[in-house]
């Protein structure tokens, strides 16, 4: 009931009642921690990737090369609304765009703007884009957002109306396995040949001895066990090719600051799959509310015929259902192995906003109009070079 008072109350307040700010010093956002959760909170946002610790870590990791802009929203010393973005110069078709985007890069699963829940959306939305619409830049790039989230429609709504061009870009789905329910349940979403693959893997890696699950939750032992995660995780395919953590210094300092904070606040687990003490799988796991977000995982491919990715995943879900938790999202993209453990999948979406002047209207056109028709004639010819370029 107290909520309902305070939302009829905050419907009736007019734009002039806010006061907006852009946040383009870093040592300001950086001040901003108990606030800035406390709106998330608010907000009631369930995943970690908009806290102020993900936030801040991003930015020192990544943010050297661009500038801080934060779009805040205040009802007297209230911070109500923030949209966490940057402006950079980036290229569309090789031109050369003043760019307000996302604080995203492709270690980024989930953004959005972060709205408290008791208070006008339209109007917070409207005061946001006005900001954004006014700053002159050649584009505003919203990034990674919940395909369902309302951000979208209202920006799209506001933008049209402002007469600036509109397009909309699907990244890959996020499978995610639903719980809140038992370990047996979850097996039985799986294929018979999976289970039975499980169980023959387990019982093979066995005999070279004890296999068990090391937990690192305290924050003196991170420095130590991050680095052996670290390096588990560029062992295999992705140390080749030069993705893995350990090929970016400024990646290895975000994973690894981030593990330090979060250690700090009781949201992260480091799981090791070990055999005979040794260990040969990794995951680097985020907690937020009822739902785990394996941030990064790795294994050794000395055992890649053990599957001791997938072994891991098992033991750790199993100990989510005995400890209630409601989902195990898999962030990042569709990978097909994700589809072995489940069918469920959260849609991304891309915003693009061009200001109705000639050169962004015409890159609107080349992305969404002309760029589309080129590649449906390409896929009828070469299907595979047409997702190459997708």
């Amino acid at each position: 009931m107290v909520e309902e008072q305070v939302f009829t109350q905050a419907q009736d307040l007019e734009p002039g009642t806010f006061q907006i700010k852009v946040i383009s010093d870093p040592a300001e956002f950086y001040a901003l921690g108990s606030q800035w959760d406390g709106l998330v909170a608010r907000a009631r946002t369930s995943h970690p990737f908009l806290s102020h610790t993900w936030l801040r870590t991003w930015w020192e990791a990544f943010g050297h090369a661009t500038q801080l802009f934060v779009v805040t929203v205040w009802a007297e010393s209230e911070l109500v609304a923030a949209a966490p973005m940057q402006r950079k110069r980036t290229k569309i078709f090789f031109v050369p765009l003043d760019t307000i985007t996302s604080i995203y890069n492709w270690h980024t699963p989930r953004f959005d703007f972060i709205l408290a829940a008791d208070m006008p959306r339209e109007i917070l939305h409207k005061l946001i884009w006005n900001n954004l619409s006014e700053s002159g830049c050649d584009v505003v790039l919203l990034q990674q957002v919940p395909a369902d989230s309302n951000t979208l429609t209202s920006l799209e709504s506001l933008a049209t109306h402002d007469r600036w061009a509109v397009g909309r870009w699907g990244a890959r789905p996020s499978p995610y396995i639903p719980l809140g329910c038992t370990h047996s349940q979850v097996l039985s979403r799986i294929k018979g040949s999976d289970r039975y693959n499980l169980r023959k893997r387990h019982e093979r890696l066995s005999k070279l001895g004890p296999v068990d699950v090391e937990v690192i939750t305290d924050t003196a032992a991170i420095q130590e066990a991050i680095k052996d995660g670290l390096r588990i995780e560029a062992a295999a395919w992705k140390g080749d090719e030069g993705t893995a953590i350990l090929s970016d210094p400024d990646v290895t300092a975000f994973y690894t600051r981030l593990a330090e904070r979060e250690a700090d606040a009781r949201n992260l687990k480091l799981l090791f799959l070990r055999v005979g003490g040794k260990r040969i799988a990794f995951s680097y796991l985020l907690y937020s509310q009822d739902t785990l977000y394996p941030v990064k995982i790795g294994y050794d491919p000395e055992y890649h015929t053990y599957s001791p990715g997938n072994l891991l995943l098992n033991l750790i879900l199993q100990d989510a259902c005995d400890n209630g938790y409601k989902e195990y999202d898999f962030l990042g993209s569709d990978d097909e192995w994700k589809y072995d453990w489940t069918k469920e999948i959260r849609a991304h979406d891309w915003l693009f906003l061009f200001p109705n002047r000639m050169r962004p209207r015409l890159l609107h056109w080349l992305k969404f109009n002309l760029f589309p028709r080129v590649k449906q004639c390409i896929s009828r010819s070469c299907p595979a070079l047409a997702r190459r370029i997708s």
